[in-house]
Protein backbone atom coordinates (compact mmCIF):
# COMPACT_ATOMS: atom_id res chain seq x y z
CA UNK A 1 0.00 0.00 0.00
CA UNK A 2 1.38 3.35 -1.05
CA UNK A 3 0.36 6.67 0.48
CA UNK A 4 0.21 9.73 -1.76
CA UNK A 5 -0.85 13.34 -1.32
CA UNK A 6 -3.34 15.35 -3.38
CA UNK A 7 -3.88 19.07 -2.85
CA UNK A 8 -5.93 21.66 -4.68
CA UNK A 9 -4.89 25.00 -3.25
CA UNK A 10 -7.63 25.44 -0.65
CA UNK A 11 -7.53 29.14 0.23
CA UNK A 12 -9.16 29.13 3.67
CA UNK A 13 -7.29 31.77 5.69
CA UNK A 14 -4.74 32.63 3.01
CA UNK A 15 -4.14 34.05 -0.48
CA UNK A 16 -3.43 32.23 -3.72
CA UNK A 17 0.20 33.34 -3.71
CA UNK A 18 0.73 32.28 -0.09
CA UNK A 19 -1.00 28.93 -0.60
CA UNK A 20 1.06 28.04 -3.66
CA UNK A 21 4.32 28.63 -1.78
CA UNK A 22 2.97 26.71 1.21
CA UNK A 23 2.15 23.74 -1.02
CA UNK A 24 5.67 23.71 -2.41
CA UNK A 25 7.00 23.44 1.16
CA UNK A 26 4.45 20.73 1.99
CA UNK A 27 5.37 18.62 -1.03
CA UNK A 28 9.06 19.02 -0.22
CA UNK A 29 8.34 17.62 3.26
CA UNK A 30 6.17 14.82 1.83
CA UNK A 31 9.06 13.87 -0.45
CA UNK A 32 11.41 13.63 2.56
CA UNK A 33 8.86 11.58 4.54
CA UNK A 34 8.36 8.90 1.89
CA UNK A 35 5.00 9.81 0.40
CA UNK A 36 4.70 8.04 -2.94
CA UNK A 37 3.00 10.63 -5.11
CA UNK A 38 1.89 14.25 -5.19
CA UNK A 39 -0.68 15.72 -7.47
CA UNK A 40 -3.23 18.43 -8.00
CA UNK A 41 -6.26 18.71 -10.22
CA UNK A 42 -7.10 21.16 -12.97
CA UNK A 43 -9.88 23.31 -11.54
CA UNK A 44 -11.46 26.45 -12.93
CA UNK A 45 -13.84 29.02 -11.43
CA UNK A 46 -14.21 27.20 -8.06
CA UNK A 47 -12.67 29.32 -5.29
CA UNK A 48 -11.95 29.26 -2.40
CA UNK A 49 -11.44 25.49 -2.05
CA UNK A 50 -9.87 24.96 -5.50
CA UNK A 51 -7.35 27.43 -6.88
CA UNK A 52 -5.01 25.51 -9.23
CA UNK A 53 -5.99 26.26 -12.83
CA UNK A 54 -2.54 25.75 -14.44
CA UNK A 55 -1.12 22.71 -12.64
CA UNK A 56 1.73 22.08 -15.09
CA UNK A 57 3.43 25.33 -14.05
CA UNK A 58 3.18 24.44 -10.37
CA UNK A 59 4.55 20.94 -11.04
CA UNK A 60 7.72 22.37 -12.55
CA UNK A 61 8.41 24.45 -9.43
CA UNK A 62 7.83 21.40 -7.23
CA UNK A 63 10.01 19.17 -9.42
CA UNK A 64 12.96 21.48 -8.76
CA UNK A 65 12.55 21.11 -4.98
CA UNK A 66 11.99 17.34 -4.74
CA UNK A 67 13.91 14.24 -5.72
CA UNK A 68 11.88 11.04 -5.27
CA UNK A 69 8.14 11.67 -5.06
CA UNK A 70 6.18 10.95 -8.24
CA UNK A 71 4.43 13.95 -9.79
CA UNK A 72 1.06 12.96 -11.23
CA UNK A 73 -1.52 15.28 -12.75
CA UNK A 74 -4.79 14.38 -10.99
CA UNK A 75 -6.37 15.05 -13.34
CA UNK A 76 -5.85 16.48 -16.82
CA UNK A 77 -9.29 17.17 -18.23
CA UNK A 78 -9.30 15.64 -21.73
CA UNK A 79 -12.01 17.77 -23.29
CA UNK A 80 -12.00 20.25 -26.16
CA UNK A 81 -10.30 23.07 -24.24
CA UNK A 82 -7.22 20.85 -23.69
CA UNK A 83 -5.71 19.68 -26.96
CA UNK A 84 -4.19 16.21 -26.37
CA UNK A 85 -0.95 17.11 -28.16
CA UNK A 86 -0.45 20.11 -25.86
CA UNK A 87 -1.11 17.86 -22.85
CA UNK A 88 1.48 15.40 -24.20
CA UNK A 89 4.08 18.13 -24.70
CA UNK A 90 3.57 19.42 -21.14
CA UNK A 91 3.78 15.90 -19.71
CA UNK A 92 7.03 15.23 -21.59
CA UNK A 93 8.50 18.49 -20.33
CA UNK A 94 7.62 17.61 -16.72
CA UNK A 95 9.07 14.14 -17.18
CA UNK A 96 12.34 15.68 -18.37
CA UNK A 97 12.71 18.30 -15.64
CA UNK A 98 11.73 15.80 -12.91
CA UNK A 99 14.13 13.13 -14.21
CA UNK A 100 11.42 10.62 -15.06
CA UNK A 101 8.96 11.21 -12.21
CA UNK A 102 5.98 12.40 -14.26
CA UNK A 103 2.68 10.52 -14.46
CA UNK A 104 -0.71 11.51 -15.84
CA UNK A 105 -4.24 10.85 -14.66
CA UNK A 106 -6.93 12.07 -17.03
CA UNK A 107 -10.59 12.98 -16.53
CA UNK A 108 -13.75 13.96 -18.43
CA UNK A 109 -14.92 16.55 -15.85
CA UNK A 110 -17.88 16.64 -13.49
CA UNK A 111 -18.21 20.41 -13.16
CA UNK A 112 -21.19 21.90 -15.02
CA UNK A 113 -20.12 25.57 -14.57
CA UNK A 114 -16.72 24.76 -16.08
CA UNK A 115 -18.25 22.76 -18.93
CA UNK A 116 -20.62 25.62 -19.72
CA UNK A 117 -17.83 28.22 -19.56
CA UNK A 118 -15.77 26.30 -22.12
CA UNK A 119 -18.76 25.41 -24.29
CA UNK A 120 -18.79 21.65 -23.69
CA UNK A 121 -22.09 19.73 -23.60
CA UNK A 122 -22.09 17.22 -20.70
CA UNK A 123 -23.61 14.64 -23.06
CA UNK A 124 -20.45 14.80 -25.20
CA UNK A 125 -17.76 14.43 -22.52
CA UNK A 126 -17.37 10.66 -22.73
CA UNK A 127 -16.86 10.71 -26.51
CA UNK A 128 -14.45 13.65 -26.24
CA UNK A 129 -12.41 11.92 -23.53
CA UNK A 130 -12.26 8.69 -25.54
CA UNK A 131 -10.93 10.28 -28.74
CA UNK A 132 -8.62 12.56 -26.75
CA UNK A 133 -7.11 9.49 -25.09
CA UNK A 134 -6.48 7.83 -28.45
CA UNK A 135 -4.55 10.89 -29.63
CA UNK A 136 -2.78 11.41 -26.30
CA UNK A 137 -1.45 7.84 -26.22
CA UNK A 138 0.04 8.33 -29.68
CA UNK A 139 1.55 11.69 -28.77
CA UNK A 140 3.34 10.45 -25.62
CA UNK A 141 4.77 7.33 -27.23
CA UNK A 142 5.53 8.14 -30.88
CA UNK A 143 8.01 10.68 -32.29
CA UNK A 144 5.69 11.35 -35.25
CA UNK A 145 1.92 11.50 -34.90
CA UNK A 146 -1.17 11.81 -37.03
CA UNK A 147 -4.76 11.16 -36.05
CA UNK A 148 -8.21 11.20 -37.58
CA UNK A 149 -11.01 10.63 -35.09
CA UNK A 150 -14.57 11.70 -34.34
CA UNK A 151 -13.38 14.69 -32.28
CA UNK A 152 -9.77 15.44 -33.23
CA UNK A 153 -8.13 15.69 -36.62
CA UNK A 154 -4.36 16.10 -36.46
CA UNK A 155 -1.96 16.10 -39.44
CA UNK A 156 1.33 14.23 -39.36
CA UNK A 157 3.77 16.14 -37.19
CA UNK A 158 6.94 15.44 -35.23
CA UNK A 159 6.36 15.72 -31.47
CA UNK A 160 8.96 17.55 -29.42
CA UNK A 161 9.85 17.04 -26.64
CA UNK A 162 9.21 13.39 -25.87
CA UNK A 163 9.29 11.81 -22.39
CA UNK A 164 12.43 10.30 -20.90
CA UNK A 165 10.31 7.51 -19.40
CA UNK A 166 9.96 4.72 -21.93
CA UNK A 167 7.75 3.67 -23.55
CA UNK A 168 5.81 6.50 -21.85
CA UNK A 169 4.90 7.77 -18.35
CA UNK A 170 2.17 5.81 -16.52
CA UNK A 171 -1.38 6.74 -17.55
CA UNK A 172 -4.59 6.47 -15.53
CA UNK A 173 -8.08 7.97 -15.39
CA UNK A 174 -10.14 9.45 -12.57
CA UNK A 175 -13.34 7.41 -12.41
CA UNK A 176 -16.53 7.52 -10.38
CA UNK A 177 -18.88 5.17 -12.24
CA UNK A 178 -18.70 1.40 -12.63
CA UNK A 179 -18.81 1.94 -16.40
CA UNK A 180 -15.74 4.22 -16.31
CA UNK A 181 -13.86 1.59 -14.31
CA UNK A 182 -14.79 -1.04 -16.88
CA UNK A 183 -13.63 1.23 -19.71
CA UNK A 184 -10.30 1.91 -17.98
CA UNK A 185 -9.64 -1.80 -17.61
CA UNK A 186 -10.54 -2.44 -21.23
CA UNK A 187 -8.19 0.31 -22.37
CA UNK A 188 -5.37 -1.05 -20.20
CA UNK A 189 -4.74 2.09 -18.13
CA UNK A 190 -4.78 2.65 -14.39
CA UNK A 191 -7.76 4.00 -12.47
CA UNK A 192 -8.18 6.41 -9.55
CA UNK A 193 -11.53 5.93 -7.87
CA UNK A 194 -13.70 8.56 -6.24
CA UNK A 195 -16.70 6.70 -4.84
CA UNK A 196 -18.90 9.78 -4.38
CA UNK A 197 -19.56 8.95 -0.70
CA UNK A 198 -21.59 5.91 -1.84
CA UNK A 199 -19.67 3.67 0.58
CA UNK A 200 -17.39 0.65 0.69
CA UNK A 201 -19.71 -1.76 -1.19
CA UNK A 202 -19.85 0.67 -4.13
CA UNK A 203 -16.07 1.06 -4.08
CA UNK A 204 -15.70 -2.71 -4.21
CA UNK A 205 -18.12 -2.88 -7.14
CA UNK A 206 -16.00 -0.34 -9.02
CA UNK A 207 -12.72 -2.12 -8.25
CA UNK A 208 -14.15 -5.50 -9.24
CA UNK A 209 -15.39 -4.07 -12.55
CA UNK A 210 -11.93 -2.69 -13.26
CA UNK A 211 -10.08 -5.90 -12.40
CA UNK A 212 -12.49 -8.08 -14.36
CA UNK A 213 -12.30 -5.84 -17.42
CA UNK A 214 -8.53 -5.50 -17.26
CA UNK A 215 -8.05 -9.24 -16.90
CA UNK A 216 -10.44 -10.19 -19.71
CA UNK A 217 -9.33 -7.59 -22.28
CA UNK A 218 -6.71 -7.97 -24.98
CA UNK A 219 -3.88 -5.52 -24.29
CA UNK A 220 -1.44 -6.88 -26.86
CA UNK A 221 -1.53 -3.56 -28.74
CA UNK A 222 -0.95 -1.51 -25.57
CA UNK A 223 2.68 -0.45 -25.12
CA UNK A 224 2.62 -0.33 -21.31
CA UNK A 225 -0.53 -1.78 -19.70
CA UNK A 226 -0.99 -0.28 -16.24
CA UNK A 227 -3.13 -2.30 -13.81
CA UNK A 228 -3.00 0.33 -11.06
CA UNK A 229 -5.90 1.02 -8.68
CA UNK A 230 -5.75 4.23 -6.67
CA UNK A 231 -8.31 5.76 -4.32
CA UNK A 232 -8.94 9.47 -3.94
CA UNK A 233 -9.66 10.32 -0.30
CA UNK A 234 -11.36 13.70 -0.57
CA UNK A 235 -10.89 14.72 3.08
CA UNK A 236 -8.00 13.42 5.18
CA UNK A 237 -6.26 14.50 8.35
CA UNK A 238 -4.17 12.68 10.94
CA UNK A 239 -3.66 13.86 14.54
CA UNK A 240 -2.53 12.32 17.86
CA UNK A 241 -6.16 11.93 19.00
CA UNK A 242 -9.36 11.36 17.07
CA UNK A 243 -11.04 14.32 18.77
CA UNK A 244 -8.20 16.64 17.77
CA UNK A 245 -8.36 15.41 14.19
CA UNK A 246 -12.11 16.02 14.02
CA UNK A 247 -11.83 19.47 15.57
CA UNK A 248 -9.21 20.58 13.04
CA UNK A 249 -10.64 18.89 9.94
CA UNK A 250 -14.38 18.80 10.65
CA UNK A 251 -15.28 21.96 8.74
CA UNK A 252 -13.14 20.90 5.76
CA UNK A 253 -14.92 17.52 5.63
CA UNK A 254 -18.36 19.16 5.74
CA UNK A 255 -17.50 21.84 3.17
CA UNK A 256 -16.13 19.32 0.68
CA UNK A 257 -19.19 17.09 1.08
CA UNK A 258 -21.43 20.11 0.50
CA UNK A 259 -19.41 20.99 -2.60
CA UNK A 260 -19.87 17.48 -4.00
CA UNK A 261 -23.62 17.52 -3.34
CA UNK A 262 -24.01 20.93 -5.00
CA UNK A 263 -21.86 19.82 -7.95
CA UNK A 264 -23.24 16.34 -8.58
CA UNK A 265 -26.97 16.68 -7.91
CA UNK A 266 -27.52 18.87 -11.02
CA UNK A 267 -25.13 16.71 -13.03
CA UNK A 268 -27.15 13.57 -12.21
CA UNK A 269 -29.90 14.78 -14.55
CA UNK A 270 -27.57 14.65 -17.58
CA UNK A 271 -27.26 11.54 -19.79
CA UNK A 272 -23.97 9.78 -19.14
CA UNK A 273 -23.96 10.70 -15.44
CA UNK A 274 -27.05 8.72 -14.41
CA UNK A 275 -25.13 6.77 -11.77
CA UNK A 276 -25.07 9.98 -9.73
CA UNK A 277 -28.82 9.73 -9.16
CA UNK A 278 -27.98 7.93 -5.90
CA UNK A 279 -26.20 10.99 -4.55
CA UNK A 280 -29.56 12.69 -3.95
CA UNK A 281 -30.14 10.20 -1.13
CA UNK A 282 -27.11 11.58 0.73
CA UNK A 283 -28.64 14.99 1.41
CA UNK A 284 -29.87 13.83 4.83
CA UNK A 285 -26.24 13.35 5.92
CA UNK A 286 -25.13 16.92 5.16
CA UNK A 287 -24.14 17.57 8.78
CA UNK A 288 -23.41 14.02 9.95
CA UNK A 289 -19.64 13.99 10.40
CA UNK A 290 -19.60 10.64 12.21
CA UNK A 291 -21.55 8.99 9.38
CA UNK A 292 -19.15 10.35 6.79
CA UNK A 293 -16.08 9.11 8.68
CA UNK A 294 -17.49 5.60 9.15
CA UNK A 295 -19.26 4.87 5.89
CA UNK A 296 -17.26 6.57 3.15
CA UNK A 297 -13.77 5.69 1.88
CA UNK A 298 -13.63 9.35 0.80
CA UNK A 299 -13.07 10.49 4.40
CA UNK A 300 -10.05 9.46 6.50
CA UNK A 301 -9.81 11.53 9.68
CA UNK A 302 -8.31 10.17 12.88
CA UNK A 303 -5.20 8.83 14.58
CA UNK A 304 -2.29 6.95 13.02
CA UNK A 305 -3.90 3.68 14.19
CA UNK A 306 -7.15 4.70 12.48
CA UNK A 307 -5.21 5.36 9.27
CA UNK A 308 -3.40 2.02 9.44
CA UNK A 309 -6.65 0.14 10.01
CA UNK A 310 -8.34 1.90 7.10
CA UNK A 311 -5.37 1.37 4.79
CA UNK A 312 -5.33 -2.33 5.59
CA UNK A 313 -9.02 -2.59 4.76
CA UNK A 314 -8.56 -0.76 1.46
CA UNK A 315 -5.57 -2.89 0.52
CA UNK A 316 -7.63 -6.04 1.10
CA UNK A 317 -10.22 -4.65 -1.33
CA UNK A 318 -7.61 -4.22 -4.08
CA UNK A 319 -6.47 -0.62 -3.67
CA UNK A 320 -2.77 -0.10 -4.51
CA UNK A 321 -2.41 3.52 -3.40
CA UNK A 322 -4.44 6.06 -1.43
CA UNK A 323 -4.25 9.72 -2.38
CA UNK A 324 -4.97 11.85 0.66
CA UNK A 325 -6.40 15.33 0.13
CA UNK A 326 -4.85 17.14 3.11
CA UNK A 327 -5.76 20.74 2.37
CA UNK A 328 -7.64 23.65 3.89
CA UNK A 329 -6.63 23.15 7.55
CA UNK A 330 -3.85 25.73 7.57
CA UNK A 331 -0.20 25.27 6.65
CA UNK A 332 1.17 24.36 10.09
CA UNK A 333 -1.60 21.85 10.78
CA UNK A 334 -0.99 20.24 7.38
CA UNK A 335 2.74 19.98 8.07
CA UNK A 336 2.03 18.36 11.45
CA UNK A 337 -0.33 15.85 9.85
CA UNK A 338 2.21 14.98 7.16
CA UNK A 339 4.92 14.42 9.79
CA UNK A 340 2.65 12.11 11.79
CA UNK A 341 1.69 10.04 8.74
CA UNK A 342 5.33 9.90 7.64
CA UNK A 343 6.54 8.77 11.07
CA UNK A 344 3.79 6.41 12.22
CA UNK A 345 1.73 5.27 9.21
CA UNK A 346 3.91 4.95 6.10
CA UNK A 347 6.65 2.83 7.80
CA UNK A 348 4.02 0.39 9.09
CA UNK A 349 2.22 -0.19 5.80
CA UNK A 350 5.55 -0.40 3.96
CA UNK A 351 6.79 -3.09 6.37
CA UNK A 352 3.57 -5.02 5.95
CA UNK A 353 3.92 -4.91 2.16
CA UNK A 354 7.52 -6.08 2.42
CA UNK A 355 6.47 -8.97 4.65
CA UNK A 356 3.78 -10.04 2.24
CA UNK A 357 6.27 -9.91 -0.64
CA UNK A 358 8.57 -12.36 1.17
CA UNK A 359 5.85 -14.92 1.86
Amino acid sequence: MRVGLLQEGDLVGTTVAERYHQMIKEVKLADELGFSTWGTSEQHFSPPHFSVAAPEVLYSAIAAQTSSIKLRTMASVMLKWNHPVLVAERLATLDIVSNGRAEICTARSNNIPTLKAFGVDPKETRAQWDDSMDLLMKAISQPEVEHEGPVWSFPKRQIMPTPVTLPHPPVSVAASSVESHHNAGKRGIGVITFENYFGFPYLQECLDAYRESFGSSDHSAVLAPNDYSGLYVASAFCAPTRQQALEIAGDVVRHYFEFILDLYIPLADNPGYGYLEEIKALIEHRDDLEWLCKTSPSVMVGTPDDFIERLQRLESMGVDEVLLRIDGMGHEAIMDSLRLIGAEVIPVVERQDAGLARV
